[in-house]
C-alpha cells in the first residue's frame, strides 16, 4: 500500500486568493502555486503580489502580462518568483540556488 503526501502551500501576505474577481485567475494562480511547490519542496508558502494582470517589471522581455508570485521557504526566505500568464503559460526565477534537477536558474 503506498501513501500519499500532500502538502499545502500557505498563502501570506496583504493578498488572498479570494481577492480575485476572475475566477480563471484564482484557479490558475492556485494551480500554479500548488505546482511550483511540488516541483520544489523548499516552497512553503506564496506571496501573490496583485490580482490584476499586469507588464512584467522585471522581465521587460515578456510582451505578456503577468500576475507576480514570490515562493518562500518555511522561514520566509525568497526561493524565487514566479510569473503567470493569463494563458496559463509561466517563468519563473530562483533567488536561492535551484534545485539540481531543475533546468534553470533563470526565467524559464
Amino acid at each position: 500500500m503506498s501513501h500519499i503526501i500532500r502538502r499545502f502551500i500557505s498563502y501570506v501576505g496583504k493578498v488572498k486568493l479570494s481577492d480575485f474577481t476572475v475566477a480563471d485567475h484564482m484557479t490558475l494562480v492556485d494551480k500554479y502555486c500548488n505546482d511550483q511547490e511540488t516541483r520544489d519542496p523548499r516552497i512553503k508558502q506564496a506571496s501573490i503580489q496583485g490580482t490584476e494582470l499586469h507588464p512584467s517589471h522585471k522581465d521587460p522581455t515578456d510582451p505578456k502580462k503577468v500576475i507576480s508570485i514570490q515562493f518562500l521557504d518555511a522561514d520566509g526566505k525568497r526561493v524565487g518568483t514566479g510569473h503567470l500568464h493569463d494563458d496559463g503559460t509561466s517563468k519563473f526565477r530562483y533567488k536561492q540556488k535551484p534545485p539540481s534537477e531543475s533546468p534553470s536558474g533563470g526565467f524559464e
